[in-house]
């Protein structure tokens, strides 16, 4: 009796590690930053964003894919390649919002090699964005 005991409550041991790791990793996702959601802003219209993002060429400072998703949501997955031939591979959703001006989200998924912070710095994205889409960078919410 004892060792099914102690079984139990090892695995509810686990099950509270798992729970709280979990928790912790949906706030790390939902907070404002690289390794978040950033949001952007541009004049342009939903469409034309769309647009732009098809249009690929040589002066965009990343290689890049972007697949559309069931739920309308957008896969936008960045690589850059390093002269050590090593891809640096970054994978975010992307979200457009139409209104008088497109509100356009970032969500970090996932780094190459299961890093949880994007290898690219935040400066980077702002320029692809702001290049690309005429985006400049929210402010932060105030609170």
């Amino acid at each position: 009796m004892p060792m099914i005991l102690s079984a139990l409550l090892l695995l509810g041991a686990l099950a509270a590690i798992f729970f709280a790791l979990r928790r912790q990793e949906q706030k790390r996702g939902a907070a404002p930053g690289p390794a978040g959601t950033l949001e952007y802003r541009t004049p342009l219209a939903l469409d034309e964003c769309l647009d732009r993002l098809r249009q690929k060429s040589a002066d965009d400072l990343f290689a890049y894919t972007c697949q559309r998703e069931p739920d309308g949501s957008f896969l936008l997955h960045f690589t850059l390649h390093r002269p050590t031939n090593q891809p640096l591979d970054t994978l975010y959703r992307l979200r457009l919002e139409a209104g008088r001006r497109t509100v356009v989200t970032l969500s970090f998924v996932r780094e190459a090699f299961g890093y949880r912070e994007p290898v690219f710095p935040q400066g980077m994205l702002d320029k692809f964005l702001a290049a690309k889409l005429n985006a400049a960078q929210s402010p932060p919410p105030e609170g």
